[in-house]
């Protein structure tokens, strides 16, 4: 289907429809975005999505929050005009399930770190890595892994995987409340 003159381009918004973006997310590079990967008829690996679903409105109007069911390559187009973003997906490490990851894109994958699944087409690490070359990296890009247990189809969340989700909604909430004035603490005064 193409758009209609004035539309503008088409992006696979949070679920799964084609939105016009500048109808959509005008002045998206101005707030931070989130993005929840994933697949939430996997099990575990529908843990970025989770944290995507919990986040929605905690950060209603500090941040936009998307979630990323197709291919890796879609995040490209998520987070093009954003500044600041963060990723969350289920990885398989060896690790103890629900632990969580985080690191910047500039620190590398560590080694043996993957996505839970292959159901993204092309992972995250890679898409990170096209990103790079391709210079199309938000300046500032934070990635949340959340150790998975079970990958089994029909399945839910695992409990050690559904704290790890409560754990990143909270780190992530914390982390923006400290680079965002607008999202100051009680108690505390907004960054000068």
């Amino acid at each position: 289907m193409n758009a209609t003159a004035g539309e503008g381009r088409k992006r696979v918004g949070a679920r799964g429809m084609n939105e016009p973006v500048s109808a959509v997310r005008p002045g998206i590079g101005r707030l931070p975005l989130v993005i929840g990967v994933g697949n939430d008829q996997r099990g575990d690996d529908g843990s970025g999505l989770e944290v995507a679903r919990a986040l929605r409105s905690r950060l209603e109007g500090k941040a936009r929050v998307e979630e990323c069911t197709s291919e890796g390559i879609a995040l490209l187009d998520l987070w093009r005009d954003a500044d600041q973003v963060l990723v969350v997906d289920a990885v398989v490490s060896g690790g103890v399930p629900g632990t969580v990851h985080r690191f910047e894109a500039g620190d590398g994958f560590s080694p043996g770190m993957h996505s839970a699944t292959s159901t993204h087409g092309l992972s995250l690490a890679e898409a990170v890595a096209l990103g790079r070359g391709l210079g199309c990296l938000p300046r500032h890009l934070v990635v949340y892994g959340i150790e998975v247990d079970n990958l089994a189809v029909g399945s839910g969340l695992s409990p050690p995987v559904a704290r790890g989700v409560r754990e990143v909604a909270d780190r992530i909430v914390a982390e923006l409340a400290d680079t965002q004035p607008s999202m100051t603490r009680p108690g505390r005064p907004p960054h000068a």
